[in-house]
């Protein structure tokens, strides 16, 4: 009898161990994944900031028909993090219409 009962209970838990870390996986997978949504979300946002940001930048230097060096170097940098993000396009353009325009020498 104590055998019976020994194996039994041994059975049930393997299974409740079995369960609890079943349960823990599927919601650690869970987490993660909200995690990754959340995260290209972020992403997505940033990206969508920096083509807002170059596509106005790309208006007010084309219509004053000069940029200052600073101002080349920092459209450079958001054009470059714009491309880490997945961003091409129009945006591509108007940056090579951008670095084309003369440079305004600051006195």
């Amino acid at each position: 009898m104590l055998d019976f009962i020994i194996k039994y209970w041994l059975e049930i838990g393997f299974a409740s161990i079995i369960g609890i870390f079943s349960f823990l996986f599927k919601h650690l997978i869970s987490k993660q994944k909200a995690t990754n949504e959340k995260q290209k979300a972020i992403e997505n946002g940033v990206q969508a900031l920096l083509r807002n940001e170059l596509v106005r930048r790309y208006r007010e230097y084309e219509t004053k028909g000069e940029i200052t060096i600073l101002d080349k170097e920092n459209i450079e940098h958001m054009f470059k993090e714009y491309k880490n993000l997945g961003g091409n396009g129009t945006v591509a353009k108007m940056y090579e219409e951008i670095l084309s325009l003369p440079i305004k020498i600051v006195r």
